[in-house]
């Protein structure tokens, strides 16, 4: 078992980007200075590219990926250390993906996971993000958020071969749902739970425990750890972020919207009529209440 891949999954706008860069920062630079190049060390997996690599082995099925029955018996296959093609021991990847099944077919395995550190933000704050992200109204956001069939297009990464027709999709479900998937199971991998919320009022003391965590489970060593952090929190100010991705632009952005718009907690409190607030709340309850969203 190689256990070559580390996992940073969340709910899509729930604070991924944050996490990779602290993380690329961590891992990826000697002084723990951000510059937002340092992503590209931490892709996403569900990028058409990773399944271009495989092609020849999905044969018939190739392009009948959009069924997500049929795709995700391939999943595991993509995830083989040979087919991602790297030669380090592990390799970060960011994920938006539930960790669900499909006809018995997994969307990652025991055997693959190194760990995984899954992201989690207040679903209110999550629904006024992903409208600005989107474009969509707040009223639409909470119909993505509560629907259990939810799913999301692959990226179109380098040599993509799909149309939007017939593009791979990524399992979402509800919020509540794609939050338990990661987090409510008996894993056999180390997994470290961080809110959103900690990375904005406790940033300093969450890249603690993130490399704590690190230290602790896997016995990595930090060089210059106190250097970093304190270049972490300057370089990854969402203000620095911002003018970073005015000056020279940002891929994972929607067109005509700046991703880095907010970044702040509790936005929600402000913009959400008390008929969506409701509505939120009523849906997500259980797990509200397990992660404190009161």
């Amino acid at each position: 078992m190689s256990k070559h891949i580390f996992w940073l999954a969340s709910y899509p706008k729930s604070g991924n980007t944050l996490m990779r860069a602290i993380i690329s920062s961590l891992f990826f630079t000697e002084n723990g200075i951000f510059d937002l190049k340092l992503l590209e060390s931490i892709s996403q997996f569900e990028s058409t590219y990773n399944i271009y690599k495989i092609k020849k082995n999905i044969g018939d099925d190739l392009y009948k990926l959009n069924n997500i029955s049929i795709f995700y018996k391939y999943l595991l296959k993509i995830q083989e250390k040979n087919n991602l093609n790297f030669k380090e021991d592990f390799k970060f990847y960011k994920s938006h993906s539930g960790n669900f099944s499909i006809e018995n077919n997994p969307f990652t395995s025991d055997k693959n996971i190194r760990g995984v550190i899954y992201v989690i933000r207040d679903p209110r704050d999550v629904c006024v993000s992903w409208a600005n992200h989107s474009g969509c109204s707040y009223d639409q956001s909470i119909d993505f958020m509560t629907n259990e069939l939810q799913s999301l297009l692959w990226i179109k990464g380098k040599n993509n071969i799909f149309e939007d027709h017939n593009m791979p999709l990524s399992f979402l479900s509800s919020w509540d749902k794609h939050v338990t998937s990661w987090t409510a199971n008996n894993w056999t991998f180390p997994l470290l739970i961080i809110k959103f919320e900690d990375l904005i009022d406790n940033k300093e003391e969450s890249i603690r425990i993130i490399a704590n965590f690190f230290t602790e489970k896997f016995g990595f060593q930090f060089q210059n750890l106190d250097e970093k952090i304190v270049n972490i929190l300057k370089t990854t100010k969402f203000e620095k972020l911002k003018e970073k991705e005015l000056k020279d632009g940002f891929d994972e952005a929607q067109k005509d919207r700046q991703f880095f718009k907010s970044g702040r907690k509790e936005q929600w409190i402000n913009k959400l009529n008390k008929s969506q607030i409701l509505k939120i709340k009523e849906k997500f309850k259980i797990v509200m209440n397990k992660f404190n969203y009161k």
